[in-house]
């Protein structure tokens, strides 16, 4: 029994959500670096550091990573240790690659559910930051949705491998 091919539609859509994912990612761990780049000069400059600034960089950070994840791994950035698999037969080596796939789609899909289930604990029990106040929940806000997308990306890995790939060379 083969599978039928993944229409391309999803794929581009999944691909351009994951690149758009990423950029915005960046984009806050840029703000990481420009934030933490500010209350040390300001430290160093004037005696005083951004207010909370730890607490700012942390979410930051931690979002950034999340929005990053589906696109690093559409595009083959995660490391792969196959010592053994690259002697496999062809045929094989595709259907470990697509189990493994499978299986990442559903340990995404689960940290997904437990972090929604968790971050509606946070809000409902309205958990801020200790300096600036900021509600706790936030960052789940970012980090479920990017999990439901990295859930997409092993998806179109497992069963449309190569369609989902950025391309290689000029841009992503």
């Amino acid at each position: 029994m083969s599978l039928r091919p993944v229409p391309a539609l999803p794929v581009r859509v999944i691909r351009a959500l994951a690149r758009a994912a990423a950029l915005v990612g960046a984009t806050l761990l840029v703000a990481a670096v420009v934030t933490t780049v500010w209350s040390v000069l300001g430290r160093w400059l004037a005696a005083a550091p951004l207010l909370g600034d730890t607490e700012l960089v942390e979410r930051l950070v931690g979002a950034g990573i999340f929005l990053v994840l589906p696109y690093g791994h559409l595009v083959g950035g995660n490391i792969v240790v196959d010592l053994l698999v690259r002697r496999f037969p062809g045929r094989l080596r595709r259907a470990l690659a697509a189990g493994a796939e499978l299986l990442f789609a559903a340990v995404a899909a689960l940290l997904a559910w437990r972090m929604t289930l968790g971050g509606l604990d946070l809000h409902r029990y309205g958990e801020t930051s200790m300096m600036l106040g900021l509600p706790t929940w936030w960052g789940f806000a970012a980090g479920v949705p990017a999990l439901v997308l990295l859930a997409l990306v092993c998806l179109v890995r497992a069963f449309a491998p190569g369609q989902g790939q950025a391309p290689t060379g000029g841009g992503a």
